[in-house]
């Protein structure tokens, strides 16, 4: 982190997003992300990072290229001054923590009307196993799509997107200097801490929130076949490009 003045971190959905935020502490600028967000123009600087990471603000073709984004207009002139991070969850465990999420949230008696950014809710029929097989046909079809919002909206699209599209370049090269494993969290967060002059957490005051529910599903050797199929680009970062100095 030699020569870097500040911090950039790329939050993946279903990657401990609040736990990073709270640790991160004063290193990570937070705005309002739900009642009022704010947009980059009338934003400090130290802000963009945090309304980067809210899926609810528009970016267009750049909406699942969010380095290429920061780079191209955040930080034009300085994007290599930022220490610039991501964490990794396993794809299989973060896309079954993408379907406990988005499976909960479909009950509209627990959870109410669509908001603005969904446009048909996604149906699910109560069994998690074929519901697993809807889902998954959803991805395929947001994958497929040309729009942000269609078929099911920027809500549930931004949730399943792929980590790879969001770190890289044009020409597939990462843009971030550290990718970590999510079970690296607390060491990880301890290194930045510490190269930035903060104390470091000691683990029994690790932040671990918003865990996902668990539903007892377990995907079939079938639908893991699609999973690896889907998040192919994020097996590779996973198994082969994320920094393995904790282990």
């Amino acid at each position: 982190m030699t020569g870097k003045t500040g911090i950039f971190w790329l939050h993946i959905k279903k990657s401990a997003g609040l736990s990073t935020r709270k640790m991160l502490g004063d290193l990570y600028h937070l705005t309002d992300k739900n009642m009022m967000p704010t947009g980059f123009l009338q934003a400090p600087k130290a802000e963009y990072n945090d309304i980067l990471n809210n899926f609810r603000v528009l970016l267009g073709p750049y909406q699942f290229r969010r380095c290429l984004f920061a780079q191209t207009y955040l930080y034009p002139d300085d994007f290599d001054r930022y220490f610039r991070f991501a964490f990794c969850r396993d794809p299989l465990a973060r896309c079954v923590s993408q379907f406990r999420y988005l499976w909960a949230r479909s009950d509209p008696a627990r959870f109410g009307a669509q908001t603005s950014l969904m446009t048909d809710r996604l149906v699910f029929g109560g069994e998690p196993e074929q519901d697993f097989d809807r889902f998954l046909a959803a991805i395929e079809e947001c994958r497929a799509s040309p729009s942000n919002i269609k078929p099911y909206g920027l809500h549930f699209q931004t949730h399943v997107a792929a980590m790879s599209d969001d770190i890289c370049d044009d020409a597939g090269k990462p843009l971030l200097d550290m990718i970590f494993r999510l079970e690296d969290l607390l060491p990880a967060l301890n290194m930045v801490r510490v190269a930035f002059d903060r104390a470091p957490i000691p683990p029994d005051q690790a932040a671990h929130v918003n865990r996902s529910r668990d539903n007892g599903f377990t995907p079939t050797p079938a639908q893991r076949g699609r999973i690896r199929e889907l998040f192919a680009a994020d097996y590779e970062i996973y198994e082969g490009k994320c920094w393995r100095g904790f282990d």
